[in-house]
């Protein structure tokens, strides 16, 4: 038996790290970091940007996502939130943000390949 706990103790503890090390490697800014600041600095750290089907077309004349293929959602009303996907090898974040004059971040999340 205690040769069956320290492979599932060795093996817990791989799965943490494995996911820890996915966690520290995630894109980190402010919050309220301007979005075109923090897109250059994604760029700079091998992120690129992830356009998926069914994205929402950016509307003609909106700052936020023109020229930026990474836009998935942007809403026009409120706090005018909107979601931008990137990817490095498997994992997919999508960084939110806010303001209807210029995009601020507010959050990155993982959403896929995190581990």
């Amino acid at each position: 038996m205690p040769a069956t706990r320290s492979v599932l103790s060795l093996a817990a503890l791989l799965a943490l790290c494995a996911s820890a090390s996915t966690m520290d490697a995630l894109p980190r800014f402010p919050k309220g970091q301007d979005y075109g600041r923090a897109r250059k600095a994604l760029l700079a750290q091998g992120w690129a940007p992830l356009h998926l089907p069914g994205a929402d077309p950016c509307r003609p004349g909106d700052r936020r996502c023109a020229g930026r293929p990474e836009m998935f959602a942007c809403a026009g009303t409120g706090v005018a939130p909107c979601l931008f996907l990137w990817r490095r090898g498997a994992v997919t974040i999508e960084v939110a943000t806010y303001g209807e004059e210029r995009a601020r971040v507010s959050r990155i999340t993982c959403r896929t390949g995190c581990g």
